[in-house]
């Protein structure tokens, strides 16, 4: 998780730095609030005292960045190797997701086949906003431009069973203006917590 205080950085010709602050904090927040509600447990890796202290208040566990490793795949396989192998696998999850909800990580978790299997979700422009590994470490993350098939391809290698998860909510996160009016024109969006915080807001500059 990027520090809170400098998430949205290609949203500021559209949103003040401190309403980009509030949509990430407001973004991140419902992302461990809806997963507590399908997963075990849920743990987020971040190197920010503000962010922590959001994930503590969700009740999710928090796992601080290890200083001496460099670039998120290092930092989430780092963080991986400390969960284990727990029953069920390990699901990673893209901490700005405005428009999930608890039944729709029930739904991506359901429909994971079992071990060795790899679940994801492709979002809009490539990557990877969730993937459940069934169990981790078979092949190396790859998170970055073009994820998505990347990951795909590097579990089939592994001889695991590739699932593709289709799912217009979890498929979004808001990086770009054009995110942000895709994210404001879907039904529903105006009643969770980032579209409470738009409303009457003035996005038109």
């Amino acid at each position: 998780m990027n520090r809170l205080e400098r998430a949205k950085g290609r949203l500021a010709d559209t949103l003040d730095a401190s309403v980009r602050e509030a949509l990430a904090r407001a973004t991140f927040a419902t992302v461990p609030e809806a997963a507590l509600g399908t997963f075990a447990a849920v743990a987020v890796l971040t190197a920010d005292a503000a962010a922590g202290e959001v994930a503590t208040a969700a009740g999710a566990r928090v796992i601080a960045e290890d200083p001496e490793r460099s670039g998120l795949n290092a930092q989430l396989e780092h963080a991986l190797a400390r969960l284990g192998q727990p029953e069920g696998g390990i699901a990673i999850l893209h901490a700005d997701l405005p428009l999930a909800r608890v039944e729709h990580f029930a739904a991506f978790a359901a429909s994971a086949p079992p071990a060795p299997s790899v679940t994801l979700v492709r979002s809009l422009d490539g990557g990877t906003n969730l993937m459940l590994l069934r169990p981790p470490g078979r092949f190396a993350l790859a998170y970055g431009p073009g994820s998505y098939e990347l990951h795909v391809e590097a579990a089939a290698a592994a001889g695991m069973t590739v699932t593709a998860f289709d799912r217009a909510e979890l498929e979004l996160d808001i990086d770009t203006p054009a995110d942000l009016a895709t994210f404001l024109a879907t039904p529903g969006a105006g009643d969770t917590a980032a579209g409470i915080l738009l409303r009457g807001l003035d996005l038109s500059r």
